[in-house]
């Protein structure tokens, strides 16, 4: 059966900030997380100065193109209550504004929680909850680079509806003492257990259970008991599953995952956490480890557990900085969301930046961070891969070796991912039909089952699928390779294109 490649997207032009938000469509949309309701899907992410506070949402009906909506929280003129501590009518976050609130004469700068009732609200993930409302998990954090901070959860009947928060969940005093409470995300458990996954540098990610009925925390523990010893450390902030310069961390479980062992394929069941390692500024990457359990340990290729120094550590790394030629840049790609659609496409939203179609700024201090989607998969010993190109609506399909080497006559371009965060730079490779590479990875491939792709390199065995792609940089549709190294857990991602 031919290949179904996808046609052109035409994408919307990425726009720099406006005095409109509304047009800011992609642009502007900092650690967004998806949700489905009524045959759309929504985006929610973090405030951005320009538009309204209270988290940003958009709006999509394919995945491919989005229209600013406004915010979940309707704060328009609400920060004069709030300052007098009578903002319960404005999406009831005073008990939020109270623990975060901070006077610029305490910091000197970034101060997101103000004396004057403004607030700047971070990282949102919404979900459906079983009562049918949807919850949106929420942080707000005193000011930038600080971990006096907060994690509460909101209800309404629809995406688009006003939020009403029905209290927190968890919170963290200035210091640096205790893990961040920021960057919530709800997973549910094979066993039907719900929880929560958050902090942000400082201790790590730690994880909370959930009460299905409420959405709050099940042991209903209080700050308070903590400070008067009646909870533990551990009882009040959670269990410890990742440790370093990391956050944003997204679980999801995936069953029946094919994995080939010792020449026969299984199926095993495994929770993938995602994470961000790194700066923000300058250094931000993708990070994956798995478990087959909910608690952990979460664990790489090596069998380490999440651990981020400074701004590299353990854990697979999935996607990271690179430029393409036609100086097309990836930069900074990071703080996640895994979501399977309803229809069971298994998609990563990320925040990334990139220069290709911002002429009037070309930068790597770009701080305009676009909503971007990819396809995710897994590959034969069944670790979570990612396709490096933006979604651009195609189809997991059966690759042959036949149909990989006619795209190009086998040539491909290489991203070749390492323990370091430079920009990483795309280099040439030709698969040949006897089984050999040349170029920048020379070794042996073959290609086996649906779509599944080995290649023997001297000193690494890399694993991964072929999928077809919009390879934007090029303007035509291909396919791409997404691969992990078994022995360092490195990505290299490949691409071809054809003229369809």
């Amino acid at each position: 059966m031919a290949i179904r490649y996808v046609k052109n997207p035409h994408f919307n032009p990425l726009m720099m900030r406006t005095k409109n938000f509304s047009e800011w469509k992609e642009g502007c949309a900092h650690d967004p997380a998806l949700v489905e309701w009524n045959g759309n899907f929504y985006a929610f992410s973090t405030d951005t100065f320009g538009a309204p506070q209270g988290c940003q949402i958009r709006k999509s009906g394919d995945l491919l193109h989005w229209e600013t909506l406004h915010s979940a929280f309707r704060l328009e003129n609400a920060a004069p209550h709030y300052k007098k501590g009578e903002g319960e009518y404005f999406g009831n976050l005073q008990e939020a504004y109270d623990w975060c609130v901070t006077d610029l004469r305490e910091v000197g700068y970034g101060v997101c929680t103000r004396k004057d009732g403004t607030m700047s609200f971070w990282a949102p993930h919404c979900v459906r909850a079983r009562n049918g409302k949807y919850r949106l998990y929420y942080c707000l954090t005193g000011y930038f680079g600080g971990s006096k901070s907060c994690i509460g959860m909101a209800e309404a009947d629809s995406p688009e509806e006003p939020f009403v928060s029905k209290g927190l969940i968890v919170k963290s005093p200035a210091g640096w003492r205790t893990p961040n409470a920021i960057d919530p995300q709800f997973f549910r458990a094979a066993d039907g257990r719900d929880f929560l996954v958050y902090g942000s540098f400082g201790l790590g990610i730690y994880l909370l259970e959930l009460d299905p009925e409420t959405g709050l925390r099940k042991d209903g523990a209080e700050y308070m008991d903590f400070c008067e010893g009646k909870r533990s450390f551990a009882e009040y902030y959670g269990k410890n599953l990742a440790c370093g310069s990391l956050e944003g961390a997204a679980i999801r479980y995936h069953e029946g995952i094919d994995v080939l062992e010792n020449g026969k394929w299984t199926k095993k069941n495994y929770y993938y956490l995602t994470c961000s390692y790194g700066s923000l500024s300058s250094k931000y990457h993708i990070r994956c480890g798995r478990s087959e359990s909910p608690e952990g340990p979460y664990l790489d290729v090596n069998g380490n557990p999440l651990v981020c120094s400074t701004d590299i550590g353990t854990g697979n790394k999935l996607l990271g900085s690179f430029r393409r030629h036609g100086e097309q840049d990836f930069f900074c790609p990071g703080h996640n969301d895994l979501y399977a659609t309803e229809k069971g496409i298994n998609l990563i939203s990320y925040h990334c930046r990139t220069n290709k179609f911002i002429e009037e700024k070309r930068s790597d201090s770009n701080n305009f961070h676009y909503l971007f989607l990819g396809q995710y998969d897994f590959n034969a010993d069944g670790w979570l891969v990612v396709n490096a190109n933006r979604y651009a609506g195609e189809e997991i399909q059966n690759i042959s070796a036949e149909d990989f080497l006619n795209v190009s006559a086998g040539r491909y371009s290489a991203i070749l991912f390492s323990q370091g965060t430079a920009t990483e730079e795309e280099k040439a490779v030709v698969f040949r039909s006897d089984g050999k590479t040349e170029g920048a990875v020379k070794g042996n491939w073959k290609i086996f089952g649906s779509r599944y792709i080995e290649i023997e390199t001297e000193n690494e065995s890399y694993s991964g699928v072929v999928m077809p792609a919009w390879i934007e940089g090029e303007g035509a549709a291909g396919l791409a390779v997404s691969a992990l190294g078994r022995k360092s857990g490195m990505a290299l991602h490949l691409n071809s294109t054809v003229r369809i």
